[in-house]
């Protein structure tokens, strides 16, 4: 039994919307976050308006975190160390040449 992608994704972005209808007014988008409080620029706008750019540039530096220290380290333990990952490079294009 095969799961249409569409709907999980349907669901999650739904769920988003009901959990934060009272927080945001539904508005999970920072950039058309900021776009409905300049245009309307009242108290209930900007109000909340903070936790858009503090969460997006959280989720940021832990995704580049989460690259650099997990994902990185782990391709570098798989080849021991970089000097090793140029030695393999080095081998492999000396054969290609002879």
């Amino acid at each position: 039994m095969k799961v249409l992608v569409p709907l999980p994704i349907g669901f999650a972005v739904f769920m988003v919307h009901l959990a934060t209808i009272l927080i945001t007014d539904t508005r999970f988008n920072p950039a058309r976050s900021f776009g409905a409080a300049v245009i309307y620029n009242d108290d209930k706008a900007w109000g909340n308006h903070w936790i858009f750019w503090v969460w997006t540039f959280l989720g940021a530096a832990e995704a580049a975190f989460y690259h650099q220290f997990m994902l990185r380290a782990a391709t570098t333990k798989a080849l021991d160390s970089p000097l090793k990952k140029l030695t393999i490079l080095k081998n492999h294009y000396k054969t290609k040449l002879t």
